[in-house]
């Protein structure tokens, strides 16, 4: 018999899902070559013989005179029972029988656990998606609460347009707005509705009227004598000017004929500004003459002037 020895990286083997491995060291005491054999053998003796549920790649080497061999011994005890399974690990010569190097084996141990039983599923926790259901309908509520209870409107009257809409923003209300004329200074706040310091539900619309510049209207004076349409533009608060083609820009004296208005721009109704020059145009137009008395009483100068003559 020849001098062969064995040492094993681990003497016991964790198993992880049935598998692992572990590293063999054969070594060659002879001062020759030697054909090396590592086998695996059940370590009890049953009939018929057990599984060792192990493999070694080329387990059959020539090994050098002094040297070692590293065989790397899997194990995979996939299918198995639960229990324990000794292997037998025996480095040996091809020329010998395996028995013969008996007292030199290495018995690892298999443990395959037995399968846990699968627990039973749980209940459905009903009573707690209950409390829960009930603890987010409160936050709801209470968020909701707090948004939407009355509150007091601020008053933001004289304020700009901008700086009032972001006050009432702050506050939790919404803001339209709608321009009017007024007086006031353009773009400010002349009145809200609700009014200011008024309680209503938060989230409620504050409508805001803001001031633009007040805006005349220019009259309607077609077909009106230029004095009269003086007096209305007068009123209007916007100036008067002619347009070329005009052919008079009065009443002429002493005459038959009258200087009356023939155009307007912009149209009569218009919406101009205060003091806006909205243009007229004039013509001379013959008085439809009736009754000479009725003449020499409106227009007495008139009569005395042909008399005179």
């Amino acid at each position: 018999m020849t001098a062969i020895t064995m040492t094993l990286s681990a003497p016991d083997v964790v198993l992880k899902d049935g598998k692992g491995s572990l590293t063999a060291s054969v070594t060659n005491g002879s001062p020759d070559q030697e054909r090396v054999v590592l086998g695996a053998f059940p370590g009890q003796v049953t009939n018929p013989p057990s599984k060792t549920y192990t493999t070694i790649p080329n387990p059959l080497r020539t090994i050098a005179a002094g040297a070692t061999e590293q065989y790397v011994v899997s194990f995979d005890t996939a299918g198995a029972t639960a229990g324990s399974y000794p292997v037998k690990l025996i480095a040996y010569s091809a020329d010998d029988a395996p028995e013969d190097y008996a007292d030199q084996a290495h018995v690892v141990t298999l443990t395959v656990p037995a399968a846990e039983k699968p627990k039973p599923p749980g209940r459905f926790p009903w009573l707690w998606v209950i409390i829960g259901g009930v603890v987010l309908l409160a936050a709801i509520g209470l968020i909701l609460f707090t948004m939407f209870k009355d509150a007091n409107v601020p008053d933001v009257k004289t304020k700009p347009q901008a700086e009032a809409v972001q006050i009432l923003t702050d506050a939790g209300f919404k803001a339209t707005t709608s321009d009017v004329e007024n007086a006031a200074q353009e773009g400010t706040v002349v009145n809200q509705t609700p009014a200011g310091g008024e309680k209503v539900g938060r989230g409620s619309t504050v409508n805001l009227e803001i001031a633009v510049p007040v805006r005349a209207t220019v009259p309607d004076v077609l077909g009106q004598r230029i004095e009269d349409a003086r007096t209305a533009f007068q009123t209007a608060q916007i100036q008067l000017d002619f347009t070329q083609g005009s052919t008079c820009q009065a009443q002429p004296p002493f005459s038959i004929q009258r200087c009356v208005v023939v155009g307007v721009v912009p149209d009569a109704g218009s919406k101009v500004n205060i003091n806006a020059l909205v243009l007229v145009r004039t013509e001379l137009r013959s008085r439809i003459i009736l009754d000479p008395v009725n003449i020499c009483l409106s227009n007495p100068q008139l009569c005395t002037n042909r008399l005179g003559q």
